[in-house]
């Protein structure tokens, strides 16, 4: 609080509105009476001395309490005063009979919250002592020993809060102990140390697997020594089924592992021995698939091995060889029949078996050669009357003298020749045509020339359609078309224009 400068004086100076110690009357008097003021001003004196010393006194008493002042100059004018030092505050004892209730208060929540999640189960010793604490506090607070029961309070607080702090890795701590315990095939130690951590978390997966492991871990134990009996007396196959019934309890369970794996490699490798003699004996005899089943038996138990992998080659080439003769012997037999799109499947067949199989190469070239051929010529049948035109009737030409150069020629290339010949000579023959028409009419045939205007024309003409056009003035103009094909006599053609226009 700001004190009032103005308030405070020097202790030696006396207030400024000192008290009037001489009465308003006495100059009168003294004018009066010039007798009496010697007396009066020792009086006066007097009292002032006794002014001076209770002011001396009492003064710092009622500085010490500051005065408000109102003043009218501006806030930013005032000086400011020096704050005053603090000030120690002593506590009563219902204060502090408040707080350690509130302390009370929030340990109760927090031991609530604790014991939802089980802490008496796992919390043990350390759980044990602060509730010991916490009730340490409560019967300070009534004995009234108020500084004893916060700190027992305070350490109650903290030691439940350490402890919930700590819960995740007390739970660590129990579960690797219990899979250690397991590993050890201390069953009862596991349990122990599982049943902490389900305490802790109830429904925690590995928990809840290592306490099944260790109820079962005395069963897969016995498992365990029946199947070592049984390898040591000479009955692999015992064993393994023993070492089994353990690891199908707890595949985990590193022992039964470990003795599994290894009866199963000494009950591989007789396996293997047989499988590989059984492969050979398949192979000798000819029988691939026998020989190619027994492999896979072996490859099976020893995947990668250089023998197996040997003996596969072997089998594979043997087999190869095989198939490449009978896909030969199936493309010749195609070829004979003329079937070349199925006898060039079997080439391609071939190659994709063996790229360098050299009767395949030469069936494919050949064979497509021959499948070019049969389109072009099934080409030419579809359309016959094309060869009217001189470019597809050459093209027919070289077609015709190609394909009578292949051999061998079988009776449906020799058919397809004939049947070309046949066409080629039709397409060549030349024909008789006889043009009628009225002397008026101008008639022209595209490709062979203008005719002029006749009543009777004849020509000789190849086998072919041509198209004819006739003109008059003052009529309308007319168009036939000539299909001249070879028969038993001459052809005739009437063209006239006989439309006005």
């Amino acid at each position: 609080m700001t004190k009032d400068p103005r308030s405070k004086k020097s202790a030696d100076e006396p207030p400024e509105n000192r008290p009037t110690l001489v009465p308003p009357d006495v100059t009168e008097r003294e004018e009066k009476s010039p007798s009496r003021t010697i007396p009066l001003l020792i009086l006066g004196c007097g009292l002032l001395l006794i002014i001076v010393a209770l002011l001396v006194l009492f003064l710092p008493l009622r500085q010490e309490k500051p005065t408000t002042v109102h003043q009218t100059e501006p806030q930013d004018a005032r000086p400011v005063a020096p704050q005053p030092a603090p000030q120690i505050q002593v506590t009563s004892n219902d204060d502090s009979a408040r707080e350690i209730d509130r302390l009370i208060g929030v340990w109760l929540q927090k031991q609530a919250v604790a014991e939802a999640i089980n802490i008496a189960a796992w919390g043990g010793d350390a759980y044990t002592g602060a509730v010991f604490l916490a009730r340490e506090c409560d019967r300070l607070l009534d004995e009234q020993h108020y500084l004893a029961a916060r700190d027992s309070c305070e350490k109650a607080i903290a030691n439940l809060d350490d402890l919930m702090a700590a819960k995740d890795i007390m739970f660590e701590q129990a579960v690797s102990a219990g899979f250690l315990a397991l590993e050890q095939g201390d069953p009862e130690t596991a349990a122990d140390h599982f049943q902490q951590a389900l305490a802790i978390d109830a429904t925690d997966e590995k928990a809840l697997t290592g306490a099944r492991r260790a109820a079962q871990l005395p069963e897969v134990l016995h498992f365990v020594q029946d199947g070592l009996a049984m390898e040591k007396a000479g009955d692999p196959d015992g064993a393994l089924l023993a070492f089994s019934e353990a690891t199908a309890l707890d595949p985990d369970f590193v022992p039964a592992q470990k003795a599994l794996t290894r009866v199963r490699a000494a009950v591989a490798e007789k396996d293997f021995q047989q499988a590989m003699s059984h492969a050979l004996q398949a192979m000798a005899e000819g029988r691939p698939s026998a020989a190619r089943t027994a492999l896979q038996k072996a490859e099976s138990i020893r995947p990668g091995d250089r023998a197996v992998r040997d003996l596969k080659q072997q089998l594979a080439r043997t087999q190869l060889a095989g198939r490449l003769t009978t896909l030969r012997q199936q493309g010749e037999r195609l070829e004979k029949e003329e079937h070349w799109s199925e006898a060039l499947k079997g080439c391609e067949k071939a190659l994709t078996l063996d790229s360098h199989a050299a009767f395949a190469v030469s069936c494919k070239e050949r064979v497509s050669q021959r499948i070019d051929l049969d389109k072009r010529l099934k080409t030419i049948f579809a359309r016959p009357e094309r060869l009217f035109e001189d470019g597809p009737l050459e093209e027919a030409r070289q077609t015709m003298i190609y394909a009578s150069q292949v051999s061998p020629q079988g009776p449906i290339l020799i058919s397809q020749i004939n049947q070309l010949e046949r066409l080629i000579t039709r397409a060549e023959t030349e024909v008789e045509v006889v043009i009628l028409s009225d002397g008026l009419t101008d008639v022209t045939i595209y490709h062979v020339g203008r005719l002029g205007l006749f009543q009777e024309k004849r020509l000789v003409l190849r086998t072919g359609d041509y198209t004819a056009t006739g003109s008059r003035n003052g009529f309308r103009d007319t168009r036939l078309t000539l299909k001249v094909r070879p028969a038993s006599g001459k052809m005739v053609f009437t063209l006239r224009c006989e439309e006005p226009i």
